[in-house]
């Protein structure tokens, strides 16, 4: 088949044309090309710019954070409604007072290399499609980065993230590159397939906290989250694979409610915490010492108040389908070590008759072992309404502690 060079060049100007072109956006003045702007209710004096994709500007754009011409003016910057979206965040030597910026109806957003990233003190991400990659040092502080020849250097770093309807392929290691003095993270509704070794590392300021909830996570590599603050909770997701330390930190109050994991690996939640709440999830599968780096520790130095410390440990209302010998037990030496609650009560697990015999109370576990025999007496007793549902077999044996005399089958 031959086709004439006329006919060839025809359609290679077509397709040029026919496809859209990617431009960088540049503010010129307000009321065009897509911007507008407002006054600011926060500072008096500043202005709130909008940028919306319109057909002058397309819907394929590239925009430079601290490169576009800003008005020395501006506050805040929300950039929404365009197809696809590549970002630059390097940083330049102009004062630019961008205190905070919101990327909201993004089809495709993607960041561009920087050679030394900067991020305005707030950033929102509300309704984006689609994050392929999420890559190292998207987010980070710039006073942390040595190197930085001609970078302005703001009052303020980077302290608060927030995403509410937002799709990621992969967050790599380092892209929330050790961050530190955070006040606000905070993920709702959001999609990841994998989150890699190492990916968030935060600490918070006194008050500070982190949230997830409503989300859909896949893959959780070792040390994938990892949070220091007053609080970090995690509701009402779903979870594919949680590896060793993939959740780890120390924090005031750590929540872990309503969630449901297919599979919790050994050490999976390693969190110090003063009040640990883990209730109402269901766990498909939960491997030998899942729980077992969950223990009693102290975020700030209790000074003269540590003899009326008390750490709580609530653990209820969880229905396990498989679960290995020593998958449910925290660090209970620990928590046997200091002035504490713990309450493991109304829990259901799926059980066989062979991998239940390792939760009989009766059982001499050996030489300095009474603390895990306490442990087990406290499943155990049936007033902590703990079951068991024996499939397909009914097994005997395993006794209650205050009757024993009589076997139980339906409570461990």
């Amino acid at each position: 088949m031959y086709i004439h060079l006329e006919s060839a060049l025809f359609l290679y100007f077509f397709v040029q044309l026919c496809s859209p072109a990617q431009v960088r956006i540049t503010f010129e003045k307000c009321d065009l090309k897509g911007f507008t702007c407002v006054a600011s209710p926060e500072v008096s004096g500043r202005h709130d710019i909008t940028f919306q994709c319109t057909n002058v500007t397309g819907q394929d754009i590239q925009f430079y954070l601290w490169a576009f011409s800003a008005p020395g003016t501006i506050q805040s910057l929300t950039l929404h409604n365009c197809e696809k979206v590549q970002l630059s965040l390097t940083c330049s030597g102009d004062n630019r007072p961008i205190q905070w910026v919101k990327f909201k109806n993004i089809g495709s957003l993607e960041w561009l290399p920087p050679n030394v990233p900067h991020n305005p003190p707030k950033m929102i991400f509300e309704n984006i499609s689609r994050i392929e990659i999420l890559p190292r040092q998207t987010f980070a502080q710039i006073k942390k980065i040595f190197y930085k020849p001609g970078c302005y250097l703001p009052a303020f770093d980077l302290n608060a993230l927030e995403f509410r309807n937002v799709n990621f392929g992969t967050i790599e290691s380092g892209a929330f590159d050790n961050l530190s003095d955070m006040t606000n993270f905070e993920w709702t509704n959001v999609t990841v397939s994998r989150i890699a070794y190492a990916a968030m590392k935060m600490q918070f300021v006194q008050g500070g906290k982190g949230s997830i909830s409503n989300s859909n996570l896949g893959v959780l590599e070792p040390m994938a989250l990892q949070f220091v603050g007053d609080g970090l909770s995690i509701k009402n997701n779903k979870i594919e694979d949680l590896s060793p330390s993939s959740i780890n930190g120390t924090v005031y109050d750590f929540e872990f409610v309503n969630n449901t994991v297919d599979n919790l690996q050994s050490s999976a939640i390693a969190v110090l915490s003063q009040n640990t709440y883990i209730n109402n999830n269901h766990f498909r599968n939960v491997e030998s010492g899942a729980f077992k780096k969950v223990s009693p520790g102290l975020l700030h130095d209790s000074q003269r108040n540590f003899g009326t410390l008390y750490f709580v440990y609530d653990f209820n209302n969880n229905l396990f389908e498989h679960v290995e010998d020593k998958g449910i037990r925290p660090d209970i030496e620990a928590y046997k070590n200091v002035a504490s609650l713990v309450n493991f009560t109304e829990n259901t697990l799926q059980c066989s008759c062979e991998t239940i015999s390792w939760l009989g109370a009766e059982v001499d576990l050996g030489f300095n072992y009474t603390v895990l025999k306490d442990f087990n007496t406290m499943i155990l007793d049936p007033k902590n309404k703990n079951n068991c549902n024996f499939n397909p077999c009914m097994c005997f044996g395993v006794r209650s502690p205050n009757k024993r005399s009589s076997a139980t089958a339906a409570v461990f």
